[in-house]
């Protein structure tokens, strides 16, 4: 095969490769970050037309994910939140990010809208982006954020893992 002809179906090779990532089945939402939501977490406010859910536990979570009334969260990794209060808030956000985190290992807010543009939930997280899919009736798909943090220990929040010899 000479050069000429390989360089073309190299190049043909890549841009198949490139456009089939942008013709996926599903519909997938996207995330906006605003001043105005970091203020209404380091405020400790609830949204009420949401649904507050946690990832890597109810005490020190790995993420915060609300979720509008109107949509329902396909999931079995997320832990639903009932009754949130501003104290709670407060616990969570103090324990999660403190002020002496330090530079690059703080925690972002950010919307997170349909494919269309409307927002329909939001993300509390260190972790900048995850997976979001929306179904049919209004069904909504969240991945979580990796459970082990910066600042944990190998294995998670300073715990040691014993290897067997």
């Amino acid at each position: 095969m000479n050069k000429t002809l390989l360089k073309i179906f190299l190049l043909i090779a890549v841009l198949l490769f490139l456009f089939s990532g942008c013709t996926g089945t599903g519909n997938y939402g996207t995330f906006q970050r605003t001043l105005e939501l970091s203020q209404i977490f380091l405020s400790y406010k609830v949204l009420p037309d949401y649904n507050y859910y946690t990832s890597g536990g109810y005490d020190r979570p790995n993420a915060i994910l609300g979720v509008h009334k109107d949509y329902q969260l396909i999931t079995d990794q997320w832990l639903s939140i009932p009754n949130v209060d501003s104290p709670q808030v407060y616990k969570w956000i103090s324990t999660i990010d403190p002020e002496d985190r330090g530079v690059g290992n703080s925690y972002f807010a950010y919307y997170i809208l349909d494919p269309e543009g409307k927002r329909v939930g939001f993300w509390y997280s260190i972790q900048k982006h995850t997976v979001v899919k929306f179904q049919e009736e209004n069904k909504i798909e969240v991945y979580t954020p990796d459970l082990m943090q910066p600042g944990d220990g190998f294995g998670g929040r300073n715990d040691t893992i014993k290897l067997k010899p």
